[in-house]
């Protein structure tokens, strides 16, 4: 179950109030840092384990890009769309939200260029995301720990989060 703190964060201090998720997780970044603590943070790849990790206390979780794809029966190498990670990002932030939890979403490489990536932003921020990480590897692209993979220069990774 997650502290009462963050659920006091995520909920606001009166009922109708409440705090964007944005806002929760940079106030829940700010106590551990103040309190000088390490978060843990386990990963998710859909709403059953999602739930499993917000009942067990941690009041942050990461949807898992490489876990999404395995649960569709897909390897990790670009072949999921950005709607089908929105629909997940959105079937889990259904149950973390219920549970007073906060979600930090895979958005794989932004599915396109600059422009695509702010839609990613977008879309996973409507379906509840409290943050989005995008990677900036070249397409194709490969899972993280699978040899060959190639990152963009630093003028094509910084048009992705201008």
């Amino acid at each position: 179950r997650p502290s009462s703190h963050v659920r006091a964060v995520w909920r606001g201090a009166a009922p109708a109030v409440r705090a964007s998720p944005a806002s929760a997780l940079r106030q829940l970044l700010a106590d551990a840092e103040e309190r000088r603590r390490c978060l843990a943070v386990p990963c998710c790849y859909d709403a059953l384990s999602a739930s499993v990790v917000v009942r067990g206390g941690f009041p942050l979780t990461f949807m898992s890009g490489f876990g999404v794809a395995a649960t569709l029966g897909m390897p990790d190498t670009g072949l999921i769309t950005q709607t089908e990670m929105v629909t997940a990002c959105r079937q889990i932030t259904s149950v973390v939200d219920c549970n007073g939890g906060l979600l930090i979403a895979d958005g794989d490489t932004g599915f396109g260029n600059a422009v695509a990536v702010k839609r990613t932003v977008k879309a996973m921020a409507q379906a509840g995301a409290a943050a989005v990480m995008i990677e900036d590897q070249v397409a194709p692209k490969r899972c993280g720990y699978i040899k060959g993979k190639g990152v963009l220069g630093r003028t094509a990774a910084l048009s992705r989060i201008q």
